[in-house]
């Protein structure tokens, strides 16, 4: 989120009083504020700000708290002064219903004194603060809610050391809550009698990405709940084996895989779709299965955070509706706990040391 500066234009010449209308115009259009008594801004005071929430769930039982992960990052290039993250002083936490009207914050409004230096943090170019709260402050009955924050600052307070002023809005989730009898209950469907056909194994070397790889070469970044295993496909124009005899196959003759994901949450680059398609390499046709060692797998109803990069591969990128890749392979591919963490092969995380990386 690009976030608009607060300028003095107390000494402008009146010979560039047109310029000035038109730059105030811009601001306000673009929800920054405009005093024309402010002294002149200083170090410390421009900078971009992006602001990211993330629940530790998104469904949830009625009674249920769960916990808020929020993260403020200096996403310019000039390191900046900011206030700590404080809920009702820095930012602030809300629900709201569908019709979009506020759910009642019961933990009441607290008193303080005016803020003073101690108040900074000096947050340099690729830095983040961090924070977590709960949803104890909000009576949530059965049903659906909208799940934001809002991170700002102002004047009027007692603080001599230049400081960013200005509002930056988080990204938003759907938090869904129900009654204990209706939360789904995963179930494993035993085949019977024992699958007969023939199983291809495909393996390649892969590259190791750190975090901070994953998250930079990720088109799209999101959390969200696998609602779909598509029946795998081949690469061919109606989706069958292109051969009967399986040892014809050649190195483009591609079975995948789409899964559908319902997006709780955009962490970087947000798109105006509910769902994507994640499309996997390997599968099953019922006879032949490809088994692709280090590609993503998934199941039904898991909750994931996925690093996603555009489908550029000749054999697929242009078969079936638009969708993307995980980066890395299996490396893109997290799972979240009940605990609030995340997981991938026989690692555990706490989700924070994946949100500060982005």
């Amino acid at each position: 989120m690009k976030i608009k500066y607060i300028k003095n234009l107390s000494n402008i010449e009146i010979s560039k009083i047109i310029l000035v209308l038109f730059l105030i115009s811009s601001m306000l259009l673009a929800g920054g504020c405009v005093d024309s008594k402010e002294p002149d801004r200083q170090i410390g005071e421009f900078g971009e700000l992006n602001f990211i929430l993330v629940p530790e769930k998104t469904q949830v039982q009625e009674g249920e708290t769960f916990n808020i992960h929020l993260m403020l990052t200096n996403v310019g290039n000039k390191t900046i002064n900011v206030w700590k993250m404080e809920e009702q002083v820095s930012y602030d936490i809300n629900f709201l219903f569908p019709n979009g009207s506020n759910v009642p914050y019961i933990c009441g409004v607290n008193s303080r004194v005016r803020l003073n230096n101690d108040v900074l943090v000096e947050l340099h170019p690729g830095q983040s603060l961090n924070a977590t709260f709960n949803s104890k402050c909000w009576n949530l009955d059965n049903g659906e809610y909208i799940l934001s924050a809002v991170y700002h600052t102002s004047r009027g307070e007692s603080i001599t050391k230049p400081y960013w002023i200005g509002m930056a809005e988080s990204n938003n989730f759907t938090i869904d809550v129900v009654k204990e009898k209706e939360l789904p209950i995963e179930e494993t469907e035993q085949m019977d009698g024992a699958f007969v056909g023939e199983t291809i194994m495909v393996s390649a070397l892969l590259e190791f990405l750190s975090y901070e790889d994953l998250s930079d070469r990720s088109d799209v970044i999101l959390i969200g709940t696998v609602k779909e295993i598509l029946p795998s496909k081949w690469n061919t124009a109606d989706g069958t084996r292109p051969t009967d005899d399986i040892y014809d196959l050649g190195w483009h003759d591609v079975l995948y895989t789409d899964v559908i994901i319902s997006v709780d949450g955009y962490l970087k680059n947000p798109l105006p779709k509910k769902e994507v398609i994640v499309r996997i390499q390997g599968g099953s046709d019922d006879y032949v299965t490809i088994d692709v060692e280090d590609e993503s797998s998934f199941s039904l109803g898991e909750r994931v955070f996925l690093y996603l990069n555009n489908d550029t591969w000749t054999d697929t990128k242009d078969l079936g509706p638009e969708h993307f890749v995980v980066t890395g392979a299996s490396q893109g591919k997290f799972t979240l706990t009940d605990d609030g963490r995340v997981s991938q092969f026989d690692t555990s995380l706490a989700l924070d040391e994946l949100l500060e990386t982005i």
